[in-house]
């Protein structure tokens, strides 16, 4: 079993979510660390710099579900999947931190616009969890 860090389409209430419909979701999280997220149509992330922490979700998922968020995500071309660190909150409350994959894209849109939030999709979304950290 993997952990896997989502941040936009295949969140809960978003399209892409029916991939993750049968996995162990896990809590809220925010990355540890500090990412850029840009927004054209579609969210992505890059390490280009420095900007926020990254809002998202943690599941737990298996080799098959994670093989097809690799071709959702066009893993390694497109999107490319690493490990990084994110706190999350379990179904307890509780504040943890786990080792999680998490797709980057360092090929952004010329139209792209940077998400200062980091949080993407429904506004606000994302600021529960920042306020019990």
């Amino acid at each position: 079993m993997e952990i896997v860090f989502v941040y936009g389409t295949l969140k809960r209430g978003h399209g892409n979510h029916i991939l993750l419909e049968k996995s162990e979701f896990l809590g809220p999280a925010e990355t540890n660390d500090k990412y850029v997220m840009y927004q054209a149509g579609i969210p992505f992330v890059s390490k280009a710099f420095k900007e926020t922490r990254i809002s998202g979700e943690v599941y737990r998922v298996d080799e098959l579900e994670l093989n097809h968020l690799d071709l959702l995500e066009g893993h390694p071309t497109w999107y490319k999947r690493e490990e990084i660190y994110v706190k999350y909150i379990n179904n307890k409350g509780e504040v943890k931190t786990t080792k999680a994959w998490l797709y980057f894209n360092e090929q952004i849109p010329h139209q792209a616009e940077v998400l200062k939030t980091g949080i993407y999709g429904i506004k606000g979304e994302g600021s529960k969890f920042k306020s019990l950290l």
